[in-house]
Formats: C-alpha cells, structure tokens, sequence
C-alpha cells in the first residue's frame, strides 16, 4: 500500500491511450476546426516594419500604435460592402470595442453614427461630434436615461425591458419631451444573451404598450447576436421576425417600423486564432496528459478562428433581408460594427528585457494593456521588428507584471531570425477590447501614438 507522500498518476498509460483513441475518432468524424497559417499576416506587417520603427524609435515601449491605414481600410472596406448590398442602410460603430478620440472621429468623418451603452460613451460621442448615436444595453439607469434626453436630437433609445420603457414613458412626461425608440428582442433560445432584451414573443405586446407613452416614439427592432463566423446567425434571426410580424403585427404597425437593427458582432478575417487545448476535445487531452509525465501530442500549434470576408457577410445578410424583410417592410437596416473596425487598427509595441533562457524571454510590457490573460486562450503572431523573419521560433514571451505565468502572457512563440534583448516586437491587431479594457494595475496604461 502506498504512503501519503507517494506520488503515482491518477490515468494509466493504457487509459491514457484509450482516451486518446477516443478524442481522436471523435476529431476524425466531425472535424470543427480550421487549419492554416498566419503567416500572410506577418508578411504583411514587415511590409510596414519601417513605419513601424519610425514611431518608436521617438517614443518609449510598451505603447499602443493607432495605425490610420489600417482603420481607414476597415471602415472603408465595410461602407462599400453595405453600399453593395444594402441600398437602405445606416452604419453605427459600437464605442465599447475601441473608445479612443480618434478612432470616434474617423468613423464618424466617414458618416457612421455611434452604438453607446451608457452615459460615459453619450458624451464621448457628443465630444467627437456624432450627429446620430443608438443607445442600448440592459439596466439603463436614470441618469443614463436623462442623459440620453438632453440629446435626444442625435440619440434613439433601443429599449431592453418592459421596466425600462415604463421608466422612460415617465422621464418623457415629466421633461415634456419626445425620444425616437427602438426595442430589442431576443428568441427564446438566446443562451448566453438571455440578459438582453425582451423575449420575441412579447414584442406585439410591448408595441401595443408603448402607445400609452406619447412621449416615446417606437420606430424600431434591435437584435444583436455576437461572435459570428458567417452569415447564418443573421439570416435565422431575420427569419424568425419576419415570421412573426407576419402573423402578429397590423399593415399599420408594419408601415410604423422605420428600422431593423441587426446588431454587429463581425469577425475580422484571417487575423487571430486560438489554441488546441482550448477545444473541448483538447481539454479531455490536456487533463489526461497532466497526470502523465508526456507532453500532449497537439498536431497544430494553434487554430485559426473561423470568419469571412466582410462582403460577404453582408452578401448573405442582403440575402435574408431581400427575402424575408423587403416584401414586409419599408425601413432602413442599421448594423453596429465594432471588432470588424477596430481590429486591425491597433497594435502593441513592446521591448525585450531580458533573456532568461533560450526559451524564455520577458517583455517590458504586461497584459494590464489588454485588460486580461487574453493570449493564454488566443494565439496572435508575435513578430519581431529589430530581427525580422517569416521563421516562426518557439519562445515563451511574458510580461512584466508580478504574476505567475499564464496571467501576464504575450505567446509561446515569435517570428523574427533571432530574438535578444532590446528587441522592439509588435503584436498586430489588438484594436478590439484591448484598449477599451486596459487598467492601471502595477503598471501605468500605455500611451496611444499615431502611424499615419
């Protein structure tokens, strides 16, 4: 019998290697991940290595570098897909993915209008000069709610909640004001977006309900359904309420409806990627292999996160509308494009400090810049500036911060022909809830310069 101090895997190796059997036909017979590499993306970023170092070389690491080319082509890039696709359309930038000045007068030089979420992001947007904002999200407060009516030439309310529109109905009589109004629905299946909105079903209710406000003028529908890698998410929710303004709403209350909201939650293409042992099925493998003195056998190095090229989530978008909307209604489309725009547009600089092994290096800057432990789940390339190469070089990279390991973590590898300390190194593309989230924790948020 074994003493209390002796240490004996909990898995055999042969219930290891039947585990394994076991995950592996499992990936055989229903392949759920996309393989490839990110290496165009890296080519592409050397391409702009020498204004890159342009503006470091003025400026201390770590920073954030606002890339205009960049955001330019994002915003350009989704205003002609809309134009292709959707002759009646109003475009909204969600605030909450990038909140950066900059970023906000850009989109709106292009003619975009905003998508805030609470008071704060009102009066960013009435400072950067936005002539049209969608304000949404769950518990509006009554500040929120009077801030959004001391603007309410420029701001229409989606409303989340029966609550919500009783609340604003008395805010409108007591100010004897007038508020253009939209509401959000959701099915009843909307998992981890339950917290939002009204269900569908109650919606011709909610119609009939906002009448006794005169105060609140109700012209819209709001839906919103994240993280969408095509076009599908759109296209059912489409379909389920045009079924039911079929079979619920009057001719009337159909010619009443000046917009459908469709939300955002656009992925940028072939930009990001995460790794195996983050699936469910590389979960089972990691788990086994920890009581087992191996390593575990991933075939890829990372995944790439599956989405396509703007025009054609629009394409099939303008798909559904054409067919399930147009022959019911006469009303703009509005669509809240965050990530897809914000993406690219921001990149992190960051200095090697130290070299602690051939396989270890610390960077000057921490995850405090990102807001969270983002790179222990997705995988960016890490491209080095000074040592430049299309060699990819495993290498774990960690942050500066006083944490252990996978809570201050930039990548497991980089490319570049070689990696020593002073090496300036930049990690593409983290313009999307990186800034936004960003928190002055052991270390000062980094300063944003500008790369024209």
């Amino acid at each position: 019998m074994p003493t209390p101090h002796t240490q004996r895997p909990l898995i055999s190796e042969r219930a290891l290697r039947d585990c394994l059997r076991r995950v592996s036909s499992i990936l055989r017979e229903r392949p759920t991940v996309l393989r490839g590499t990110l290496a165009p993306l890296v080519a592409h970023i050397l391409t702009q290595r020498i204004r890159f170092l342009g503006v470091i070389r003025n400026h201390e690491t770590p920073c954030y570098i606002l890339d205009l080319k960049e955001l330019k082509k994002s915003i350009a890039d989704f205003r002609s897909a809309c134009e292709r696709h959707l002759p009646s359309h109003q475009i909204f930038y969600a605030v909450k993915t990038n909140h950066h000045q900059r970023i906000l007068k850009e989109v709106i030089r292009a003619g975009f209008g905003l998508d805030v979420s609470s008071k704060r992001e009102i009066e960013m947007g009435v400072r950067a000069g936005a002539q049209k904002m969608v304000f949404s999200g769950p518990g509006k407060t009554e500040e929120c709610l009077a801030t959004a009516m001391k603007h309410r030439d420029h701001v229409t309310i989606n409303m989340d909640s029966f609550g919500e529109l009783k609340r604003l109905g008395l805010l409108t009589k007591k100010l004897k004001k007038r508020i253009c109004a939209g509401v959000r629905v959701a099915p009843r299946d909307h998992d981890a977006w339950n917290k939002f909105g009204i269900d569908m079903r109650d919606l011709h209710d909610f119609w009939l309900a906002a009448q006794i406000h005169p105060g609140i003028s109700l012209e819209g529908i709001q839906f919103h359904i994240s993280f969408n890698k095509d076009a599908a998410p759109y296209q059912r929710m489409i379909t389920l309420l045009s079924s039911y303004l079929k079979r619920t709403f009057s001719k009337k209350q159909l010619h009443d409806i000046r917009f459908i909201d469709i939300g955002g939650g656009f992925r940028p293409y072939a930009s990001e990627g995460y790794y195996p042992w983050t699936t469910p099925a590389g979960t089972i493998v990691q788990a086994a292999y920890a009581e087992s003195v191996k390593r575990p056998p991933f075939a890829d190095r990372y995944l790439l996160l599956e989405s396509l090229p703007v025009d054609e989530y629009l394409a099939g978008i303008a798909k559904a509308v054409q067919t399930h909307l147009a022959p019911l209604l006469s009303c703009a489309i509005y669509l809240e494009p965050g990530r897809i725009i914000s993406n690219n547009a921001m990149h992190i600089a960051l200095k090697v400090v130290d070299r602690k092994s051939p396989r270890t290096a610390i960077l000057d800057g921490g995850v405090n810049a990102i807001g969270w432990e983002r790179f222990s789940y997705d995988y960016f390339p890490v491209i080095n500036l000074t040592h430049p190469g299309m060699r990819e070089r495993i290498c774990t990279l960690y942050g500066s911060l006083c944490l252990q390991g996978e809570m201050d973590l930039w990548g497991y590898s980089y490319y570049g022909s070689k990696l020593a300390e002073g090496d300036i190194l930049v990690v593409p593309y983290q313009g999307h809830l990186t800034y936004s989230l960003a928190q002055n924790f052991i270390h000062p948020i980094p300063p944003v310069y500008i790369m024209k």
